[in-house]
């Protein structure tokens, strides 16, 4: 696997590559298939994952409320 970004500043350049690597592991589960001596099995996300995965997530908008 190979994440490749850029940016001016290498703390946005790494929360890219967090945030790519995190999609990947819960919503491409393509690319998790192992082989073992039984035969190939696909490997489904892990609860960490998806917990790591929700950071990006975007927190709902509240409407009409004023303080």
């Amino acid at each position: 696997m190979l994440v490749a970004t850029a940016s001016s500043h290498r703390e946005a350049a790494f929360a890219a590559a967090e945030y790519l690597m995190d999609y990947l592991k819960t919503r491409a589960p393509f690319w998790k298939q192992v082989e073992k001596a039984a035969g190939k099995i696909w490997v489904d996300a892990k609860s960490a994952d998806d917990a790591a995965a929700e950071r990006w997530s975007a927190p709902a908008p509240s409407h009409g409320a004023v303080e």
